[in-house]
């Protein structure tokens, strides 16, 4: 009976080592597109210092674009999580949130998932603060951040 349970156990880690692995390979593309949309944050508000308007356009198209491909990430991670089995979605849904939640249950791929979602946590609050200095800027006491 034991080694029954063992072989359940074996293969179901099997089972969450795919999906994570997947989930990794969602969440390293969201990675990419997040460092992309910080690098061209970066890159709008040296040209609001130069006062160069239709780059900055330019950038805020380029920009779009690489918030809908994180919006695709984000919309297949969705699909992903909530077809995982109760006890992995929740551990996921944490990880993701920035919940301090341990991955050694999950093994190395519960550690990629882990160490990429803290990633992307980073590179966006890098670059919302990037963003918020320019729009407080540009907007003053009007600004999208006024009161955040």
């Amino acid at each position: 009976m034991q080694r029954l349970q063992r072989k359940c156990d074996v293969l179901m880690e099997e089972n969450y080592g795919e999906l994570l692995t997947e989930i990794a390979k969602i969440l390293q593309k969201k990675y990419t597109h997040m460092s992309e949309i910080s690098r061209l944050t970066n890159e709008m508000a040296e040209e609001l210092s130069r006062d160069d308007r239709v780059s900055v356009q330019m950038t805020l198209g380029m920009r779009g674009e690489e918030l809908e491909k994180v919006r695709e990430c984000d919309h297949k991670l969705h699909l992903f999580i909530s077809s995982v089995p109760p006890e992995l979605r929740e551990w996921l849904t944490d990880v993701l949130k920035g919940k301090g939640s341990s991955s050694e249950e999950y093994g190395k791929e519960g550690s990629l998932v882990t160490r990429l979602a803290v990633n992307i946590r980073n590179v966006w609050e890098k670059t919302m603060t990037i963003d918020r200095h320019m729009n407080k800027r540009l907007a003053g006491a009007d600004s999208f951040y006024t009161d955040r």
